[in-house]
């Protein structure tokens, strides 16, 4: 019963950096038999290098990594799919198998769903759910998160440190904004305190100066008083209000040094995205006996009429035209043969596949512009709500960071006001908070919804009521 919760592994005080780039400052944790932990944060916060760490694969700057007796570490990086050339089912039997074959006890996982067709993904879900080993999970996605894991190791990008939360992905999304708003309420409060503080401050002071210079006017003071030492002044009734001013300037001084200690949250709050529908007509899109020639195989016959409202989500296998129609429906791209035809009014929010690549050689401002057909001054306003100001905005946007993207990505969207959006893979380029806050604006989006998706946790979310499957377009 003892060896049920054995710690496997542990890390006290471990740093790392790159050059001069900090990835890890000071981070403590361990692993115990049964954990089945979830490692998340954004691209480039230090997940890969964390499990190459606990593999033995890098070496610490600082601190100490402590292997518990009897523990065998086995790593599999994001590479081991793509070696196996199969299909997914197949790749998933084979990490398995490798898995089983190991012996080890604690195993490091590095994107371990990539290219896992459905079947492969419930072989590796109900396999990781069963075992009695320790896993260590670096995941995109949350919905085998939420089926798996036990706890969540959050990577601040900012503090370089870690956090942990029990229970599975949406446990820690629920706790993780309850925690934000908390941290950010202490803050203002302290920020209140501190000037109501500094102003009641301010009022005391003043009043002890008219005081003293009173005081000081010999010509109006009684002999008697102006006789007196300053010590005994201060038992008098004004006296005692400078006294009560130095009192309240002590209480301020000790509040101050103790506020320098809690510093602004490194967390921001979430981003409300809320979407300005004006309808257009009742029909969005309508495909009739369209084809398309892509490369060597032919797309199509698609059929299709989709209507304002409706919540589409675009299905099918790797290479069966799911972009290719996306483009179609928005005018990139023309079909072969047959018609789409494009109701009135319609507004297109558009988000494609390679939308941070198309965008590599433009600055931010300059792509915002083109985006929305904005003004520069009130582009550089709405930018600025979403924190992308001063020198951001004159930023190469294949610089920016996955955050600062999503950020500019939103502000687009929402600038556009469209009455229809259309997704390609969100979730691939989206940071994790602005994806979070992407799915509630759409939850309550009354306008039209086009999507392409492999993500579970995120098509599950939006309620989609219509499906086009292109492995059978004509059906």
């Amino acid at each position: 019963m003892s060896d049920i919760r054995k710690t496997l592994f542990s890390c006290i005080g471990i740093s790392k950096q790159f050059d001069e780039r900090e990835i890890l400052r000071n981070v403590d944790f361990s692993i115990s038999n049964g954990d089945k932990i979830g490692l998340i944060g954004p691209n480039g916060s230090g997940k890969s290098t964390l499990l190459k760490i606990i593999a033995g694969l890098l070496e610490t700057d600082e601190g100490s990594v402590i292997l518990g007796k009897g523990t065998k570490v086995e790593y599999l990086d994001q590479t081991h799919q793509g070696e196996y050339g199969l299909s997914g089912g197949e790749i998933s039997k084979k990490l398995i198998s490798r898995v089983i074959s190991s012996g080890a006890n604690l195993f490091l996982l590095d994107e371990p769903t990539n290219d896992l067709d459905q079947r492969g993904l419930e072989y590796l879900e109900n396999f990781v759910s069963r075992s009695k080993n320790a896993f260590l999970i670096v995941s995109h996605d949350r919905a085998f998160l939420d089926k798996i894991v036990n706890k969540i190791i959050e990577i601040d990008p900012i503090n370089k440190s870690l956090r942990v939360y029990s229970g599975n992905y949406s446990d820690y999304a629920k706790q993780r904004e309850s925690d934000i708003r908390h941290e950010w309420e202490a803050y203002s409060d302290k920020l209140e305190d501190s000037k109501r503080m500094s102003k009641e401050l301010e009022q005391r002071v003043s009043w002890v100066k008219k005081i003293e210079k009173k005081r000081k006017d010999k010509k109006r003071a009684p002999a008697q008083e102006r006789e007196k030492p300053p010590s005994s002044l201060l038992r008098d009734k004004e006296g005692e209000a400078g006294r009560r001013a130095r009192i309240m300037k002590d209480k301020l001084n000790k509040f101050l040094e103790s506020t320098e200690e809690i510093k602004k949250p490194s967390r921001q709050l979430p981003v409300r995205i809320k979407f300005d529908v004006i309808r257009g007509s009742t029909k969005v899109f309508e495909a009739k006996g369209v084809f398309r020639e892509a490369g060597n195989r032919s797309i199509g016959p698609i059929e299709i009429s989709i209507q304002y409202g409706e919540r589409w989500n675009i299905k099918g296998m790797n290479g069966a035209g799911k972009t290719t129609l996306l483009k179609m429906l928005v005018g990139e791209y023309l079909p072969d043969r047959g018609t789409i035809e494009r109701g009135k009014d319609v507004v297109i929010g558009y988000v494609p596949q390679d939308r941070w690549v198309s965008g590599s050689g433009r600055i931010v401002l300059d792509d915002f512009i083109l985006i929305t057909g904005k003004g520069e001054s009130e582009a550089r306003k709405m930018l600025s709500r979403f924190k992308m100001t001063k020198d951001k905005v004159f930023k190469d946007i294949s610089s920016l960071s996955p955050g600062e993207y999503s950020r500019l990505i939103i502000a687009e969207l929402l600038a556009i006001k469209p009455n229809c959006l259309i997704l390609d893979e969100p979730s691939n380029h989206l940071d994790l908070e602005i994806l979070e806050e992407l799915e509630k604006g759409i939850m309550e989006y009354e306008g039209t919804l086009i999507i392409v998706s492999h993500d579970r946790y995120f098509l599950k979310r939006l309620r989609l009521d219509h499906v086009f499957d292109m492995d059978s377009p004509g059906d």
